[in-house]
């Protein structure tokens, strides 16, 4: 290989590193903005919270951004904006304020703006108003937002004449299945004792995923406590990108390369995955597991001892053995995470670094 050949792969070698960690960092960045309509007392809190964690609502710092909508701030990159007290009664009123709230959103910059808009209806209500629907039609042909109708306390969706209520609701609001979903996010209790339990959460949070842009599905991946599957899947993807990668770092022609770039590869791939789960780790903390998850592969073994570097290459690993490895440890730590799911989702979580590594 001559040296233009060798300064040109370096050359799209550094690009690539450059912009795969970039795109790291713009992902853990990325803010998620849900907007909530609905009456009082249709379940807003109670949804909120099934979703994206216990008492999120209750104990974000809330704080008016106009009459009757609420911004809450969850932590610095996710907030829920909620129609606290806009009711249909006054309906002019809402619909001004909350047009008044998506022009100003206009002009935010992307990161800042509203992600996703949910409108809550409860079953048990049995109705639908105009006004919903006029909402609604806007959110969507005006504003252009992602938007789901989700019905809430979906314990009955026949009524006695066997109709659904969730049939009504699709004909009035022109929706399809993909954007309606009917949710118990509290399990509750009849007056027989007769227990409802929680459903319809995965299927929203799912179909709530799959009307976003691709730009902000990880903002919601991250933030989103319940569905461990679409946590898993986006793992899965950033594990065979990183792995991708990490074969190309083998192939470089750089002295020492691999050494250098192959465990922070492995580093960023691990603080990645962390992200998707909604952990935050210290930095000395990901080092400490990289270099853990290191030390039980050959790859590892290989980076530490030197003992395959061949002069002249600039790589001391097989490619093939690089991938494997990176891909390896990636499957393994999301394996760890899906175990501990519901500490996770509790907020009870520690990492144990023994536990995770002792597979390898």
């Amino acid at each position: 290989m001559n040296s233009s050949t060798k300064t040109k792969k370096t050359y799209n070698f550094i690009e690539e590193a450059q912009d795969i960690f970039k795109e790291m960092k713009k992902e853990m960045e990325s803010k998620l903005n849900i907007f909530v309509i609905g009456k009082t007392g249709v379940g807003k809190s109670t949804l909120v919270n099934a979703v994206f964690g216990r008492q999120v609502v209750e104990t974000g710092s809330g704080s008016p951004v106009t009459q009757g909508i609420e911004k809450i701030d969850i932590n610095k990159n996710f907030s829920i904006y909620d129609t606290k007290g806009l009711e249909i009664k006054d309906y002019q009123k809402t619909q001004e304020k909350i047009e008044d709230f998506f022009e100003n959103d206009k002009t935010k910059t992307a990161n800042e703006q509203i992600k996703l808009v949910w409108l809550c209806i409860a079953e048990t209500s049995r109705r639908v108003e105009d006004a919903e629907i006029e909402m609604f039609k806007r959110v969507k042909e005006n504003y252009s937002y992602p938007a789901m109708i989700v019905i809430t306390k979906a314990t009955q969706d026949k009524d006695e004449n066997g109709k659904k209520f969730s049939d009504f609701v699709k004909e009035k609001f022109k929706v399809k299945d993909s954007e309606i979903q009917r949710v118990i996010a509290i399990e509750v209790e009849d007056d027989d004792g007769n227990i409802k339990k929680k459903k319809g959460i995965e299927e929203l949070i799912e179909k709530s995923f799959n009307i976003l842009p691709d730009a902000d599905k990880m903002a919601f991946v991250k933030e989103q406590k319940y569905n461990k599957k679409i946590k898993n899947d986006a793992a899965k993807k950033i594990i065979h990108k990183y792995s991708a990668f990490a074969g190309t770092v083998a192939l470089t022609p750089i002295p020492f390369s691999d050494i250098y770039l192959l465990l922070p590869t492995q580093l960023g791939m691990l603080t990645h995955i962390s992200s998707i789960y909604g952990l935050n780790f210290s930095t000395e903390k990901m080092k400490e597991l990289a270099l853990a998850f290191a030390g039980t592969t050959a790859t590892g073994v290989a980076v530490r001892s030197l003992l395959k570097f061949i002069p002249g290459v600039g790589s001391a690993i097989n490619a093939t053995a690089a991938v494997g490895a990176t891909e390896l440890i990636g499957k393994q730590y999301a394996s760890y995470l899906d175990k501990n799911f519901e500490k996770i989702r509790q907020g009870e979580f520690e990492l144990d670094i023994k536990k995770v590594t002792k597979e390898m």
